[in-house]
């Protein structure tokens, strides 16, 4: 139990030991106490990036500023997390308490995974995040009036949807308007231009960026590790490493169909209770699929997440 007046902050970066902290406009270095835990499992072990924490500040500043001690994280809000196949940790949380998560997608260069998107956009809902979607490279779109047509189902579930180009400024200022006073991060896969957007937003930031492959046409990564820069305009930005698979942590098998939107006029009319929606007779969903009402791609990437997924949470 730490007093009510210890000096609380949050944790803009995360260098080896080192956790920076931000207090009323100041940056602080901050170690960990001893022992230091927030939670009973490996995954609760250390504060990550976005955590509100408190916080003691050390007895003087040497050459790379003022420094401290964290003692505790106060409880997340939101989380955006995926599942961590290797090593002890099941899943691993990218950011904390943050006010959006930046889906960004290209149109072409690397190729559209649709997959993924519906994927990170139930690893949102399920973290109580805000997501928005950013279809970039719009200046490469073949027929950019067609895609934007193909993509007014994800308006219709109610998503925000942001047509962007980093290179032309389409976008731009509804992303800034969006990210204005607000913590956010992008999320995408490599070579998607999260780091050119974030350039063309903070041109002072001076972020690396890299072209896509020719041999693989994959991205590649620039971002090694996920920090907040402060924007001009208030609030804060975060760039995240490029993601090629993400794996869902957090939901059931009975859960699912609650963070697919689309079926969510559907969810109830079922045969059966308890219907995964796959296999069932007298599925609402399936029937929705067959007439039009959901897409056929959407129930694809439901079937997909479902089969990976433990009937119930430990």
């Amino acid at each position: 139990m730490t007093p009510s007046n210890v000096p609380k902050g949050f944790i803009i970066r995360i260098l080896g030991a080192d956790y920076y902290v931000v207090s009323g406009g100041e940056e602080i270095r901050c170690s960990l106490r001893g022992r230091f835990r927030i939670g009973g499992s490996p995954e609760e072990a250390l504060p990550v990036v976005g955590d509100t924490v408190e916080f003691r500040r050390g007895g003087s500043a040497d050459t790379r500023g003022p420094s401290g001690l964290v003692l505790s994280i106060l409880p997340r809000n939101s989380i955006f997390a995926r599942s961590n196949p290797l090593g002890k940790k099941r899943y691993r949380i990218l950011g904390a308490n943050l006010d959006h998560v930046i889906l960004v997608f290209a149109v072409r260069e690397p190729e559209l995974n649709i997959r993924l998107l519906d994927r990170m956009l139930v690893a949102a809902g399920c973290g109580h995040m805000n997501p928005v979607i950013c279809f970039n490279k719009m200046d490469l779109a073949d027929k950019p009036d067609r895609f934007r047509r193909e993509m007014v189902s994800y308006e219709a579930m109610g998503y925000e949807v942001i047509f962007c180009s980093a290179r032309d400024g389409e976008g731009l200022e509804r992303l800034r308007a969006i990210m204005g006073g607000a913590k956010s991060i992008m999320v995408g896969p490599s070579g998607a231009g999260k780091t050119s957007i974030v350039a063309a937003l903070e041109p002072g930031l001076d972020l690396r960026i890299a072209e896509v492959s020719d041999r693989t046409g994959k991205g590649r990564h620039t971002t090694s590790h996920f920090e907040l820069h402060p924007l001009a305009g208030g609030g804060y930005l975060g760039d995240s490493p490029g993601v090629r698979e993400f794996g869902i942590w957090g939901v059931s098998r009975e859960d699912l169909d609650d963070y697919f939107l689309d079926f969510t006029p559907f969810i109830g009319y079922c045969r059966f209770a308890g219907c995964t929606h796959s296999h069932e007779p007298g599925c609402a969903i399936k029937e929705a699929v067959e007439n039009g009402s959901v897409l056929h791609g959407r129930y694809e990437s439901y079937l997909r997440i479902l089969e990976e997924l433990p009937d119930t949470l430990p």
